[in-house]
């Protein structure tokens, strides 16, 4: 599953870090980094499992659930879960944590709020 959320105000690697995922490097690919976050402590399958890309307004979070270790020494395939209820509703956690983690818009402008003056109220009163 591919979540889009807004660009972050910290590193993506932090914000995984966050969501309680490890950095991992696979030695079958060219040490490629990726990040896991195991579903039962002290195993290392099942896990969810991301690959990020990031530009200039947003990160792509490409999220799936490995359900077991590849079958065959040598091959990179596996049970991988692409779509489903649990992948859903960890795309739902990540995406609520990121919503903490984006910049917020000043709601107006910086500086003091404009106000009538004593001559100016007391005109209003009448």
């Amino acid at each position: 599953m591919k979540l889009a959320i807004p660009k972050l105000n910290i590193s993506v690697q932090n914000f995984l870090r966050q969501c309680g995922y490890q950095e991992i490097s696979n030695p079958h690919k060219d040490n490629e980094i990726s990040h896991a976050r195991s579903l039962d402590s002290g195993r290392f399958y099942p896990r969810f499992h991301i690959y990020f890309e990031e530009n200039k307004t947003q990160t792509i979070i490409d999220l799936h659930l490995d359900a077991k270790k590849p079958s065959y020494e040598g091959f990179t395939a596996h049970s991988g879960e692409y779509e489903g209820a649990v992948v859903e509703q960890e795309a739902k956690r990540i995406k609520k944590i990121s919503e903490k983690s984006i910049p917020q818009k000043l709601a107006g402008k910086i500086g003091f709020p404009k106000t009538k003056s004593l001559l100016q109220k007391l005109k209003d009163c009448f």
